[in-house]
C-alpha cells in the first residue's frame, strides 16, 4: 500500500513539473520565443522569431485574432493559426458561465 501512495505522489509531482515548462530548455530559438510569449502573454517576444509567418502565428497565439492569421502566407501555418483561434474563441463562448438560471 505504501508503494502505491509513493507512486501517486511521484506522479503528481511529475505532473506539476510537466505543466511548468522552462522555455530556456528548448533548442529552437523560435520555439523559445513562442514559449516565452505565451507564458508572459506579451507579443514583444514574437519579434525575435526569424520568419514572418511564425511571427504572426505567435502573435495570434498570444492574442487570438483571426485577422492576424489571414496575413500568413504558408497554408499549413495559416490553418494551424485559424484552428488555434477557433478553439480559443469557442472555449470563451461556450464555457463561459451563464447568468441565466434554468
Amino acid at each position: 500500500m505504501k508503494k502505491i501512495h509513493c507512486f501517486i505522489l511521484l506522479c503528481l509531482h511529475l505532473g506539476v513539473f510537466a505543466q511548468t515548462q522552462d522555455c530556456d530548455t528548448l533548442l529552437d530559438n523560435d520555439e523559445q520565443a513562442i514559449c516565452s510569449a505565451l507564458q508572459q502573454k506579451a507579443t514583444r517576444f514574437c519579434d525575435a522569431i526569424s520568419t514572418q509567418d511564425k511571427r504572426l502565428l505567435c502573435m495570434a497565439k498570444v492574442q487570438p485574432n483571426s485577422y492576424t492569421c489571414e496575413n500568413i502566407k504558408a497554408a499549413g501555418i495559416r490553418s494551424e493559426c485559424l484552428l488555434h483561434v477557433k478553439k480559443v474563441q469557442s472555449a470563451a463562448i461556450y464555457n463561459y458561465p451563464s447568468s441565466k438560471k434554468p
